[in-house]
């Protein structure tokens, strides 16, 4: 064997070390009970990262400011939090480990190589976890228990952070991986309807129309493919509207018409009565909040409501309006706004994989950003797996593509080679 060959094994072998705790980390991190390897595997990467910085280089780093912003007001509600202990849990997990996750996958993400990898974790874990929410409904448990695939809530939030990844896994590799995603997304297809969950077809509705949208409108395609992928959008569409109404139908032991159906899912809802209460619960604290959480006022709520699922306000914003005042959800737009701005960078450039990847992270934050408008998804696992495949995105094309300061512009993109990276 030569040299160079030796030294090449020995780089890949050097390479596959330094993401084995980053892909343990994200296999798990849709699966409940597993709070112990998940942290082990969180702990290892980040001591890797720290350990690594200077090793390799890299483009600067994404978010910086937001992310300030964002912890920053955190830290300021500690001052007249009312549960301060819980807030301090809080910034760590959600903004602080949200942060880490991001940093960890975005400075791993250098090549091809490493987003292959991602991949095949994405769509192992899939499987995995698709595998325990099909065995749970089959079995006929009760939709909101936990499970190993996390229940009802959770599981619709999961299904819409990962259907976007694997629409792009689907057009940028072929062959086998190709039709093996298109399998998993059918078998995830037939769990979504065993769920319950009427939200995540909501989140499905959003990605497809952000999706088709801005593929169609930045990718060159032969007409025929147009036609036909128009042709299957719709009939999508048709699906996860039945799926939405069959349902919503059988929650509410209902076997009428669509109309019907869809007037007396509005009538149960409690939400209206949930959100407001919770705006009630704003006007007492408007400039500063109860302190960052999203269920700091959980106890009150539950009492006011009479109903323990009801620990917030399940809306987003109305939740950072609880907790850090009217500030809270401008923060809360200033960082979506922020993540758009970058992913409209990529979704504008010329290369073709750093498109379809800035489109499925577009579709990712419609799809979640909708459905916490009425369940507010955006905390632990999901946002740390939102966090790592935004972390991957943005790695992965920095690295093979920088794309110029400012607005994002088809005419303004500029290449950079991978070895001035």
């Amino acid at each position: 064997m030569s040299t160079r060959r030796i030294l090449d094994a020995m780089k890949f072998s050097r390479n596959f070390v330094l993401l084995l705790a980053p892909a343990i980390y994200l296999f798990v991190l849709p699966l409940a009970h597993m709070t112990a390897v998940r942290a082990v595997a969180f702990s290892i990467s980040a001591l890797l990262l720290l350990a690594t910085w200077r090793c390799f280089p890299a483009p600067p780093v994404p978010l910086k400011l937001p992310f300030a912003v964002w912890l920053a007001l955190a830290l300021l509600s500690l001052i007249w939090a009312i549960r301060p202990g819980y807030s301090i849990g809080e910034i760590r997990l959600e903004i602080l480990q949200g942060f880490l996750t991001f940093l960890i996958f975005f400075k791993a993400t250098r090549s091809d190589r490493e987003l292959d990898f991602w991949f095949l974790t994405l769509a192992a874990s899939a499987l995995l976890v698709g595998i325990f929410a099909f065995s749970h409904f089959l079995r006929g448990l009760n939709p909101y228990s936990v499970g190993m695939h996390g229940g009802m809530l959770y599981y619709a939030g999961y299904l819409n952070t990962i259907f976007p990844m694997l629409a792009a896994i689907a057009i940028l590799r072929a062959g086998w991986r190709r039709i093996f995603v298109i399998c998993l997304v059918v078998f995830l297809l037939l769990t979504a309807i065993g769920s319950k969950s009427r939200a995540v077809w909501v989140g499905f509705l959003l990605e497809l129309g952000i999706f088709g949208i801005l593929y169609f409108r930045n990718l060159e395609t032969k007409h025929a493919v147009r036609k036909a992928a128009v042709v299957v959008g719709l009939a999508l569409v048709v699906l996860f509207s039945a799926a939405f109404i069959h349902v919503a139908g059988e929650r509410l032991n209902s076997s009428g018409g669509p109309i019907e159906i869809l007037s007396q899912a509005s009538k149960a809802d409690q939400r209206p009565k949930l959100w407001s209460d919770s705006i009630a619960l704003i006007k007492n604290r408007p400039m500063t909040g109860a302190g960052f959480g999203r269920m700091v006022l959980g106890k009150e709520l539950v009492e006011q409501q009479g109903d323990p699922n009801h620990t917030h306000a399940h809306n987003i914003l109305l939740n950072y309006a609880l907790q850090l005042g009217v500030l809270g959800p401008f923060v809360l737009a200033f960082l979506f706004y922020s993540i758009v701005w970058e992913l409209g960078k990529l979704v504008n450039s010329s290369d073709q994989d750093v498109q379809v990847l800035g489109i499925a992270g577009l579709s990712i934050v419609g799809g979640l950003f909708g459905q916490s408008m009425v369940e507010d998804i955006f905390v632990r696992h999901l946002a740390w797996l939102f966090w790592a495949t935004l972390g991957m995105t943005l790695g992965y094309a920095m690295n093979k593509y920088r794309v110029a300061p400012g607005p994002p512009d088809p005419r303004r993109p500029i290449r950079v080679p991978e070895s001035a990276v």
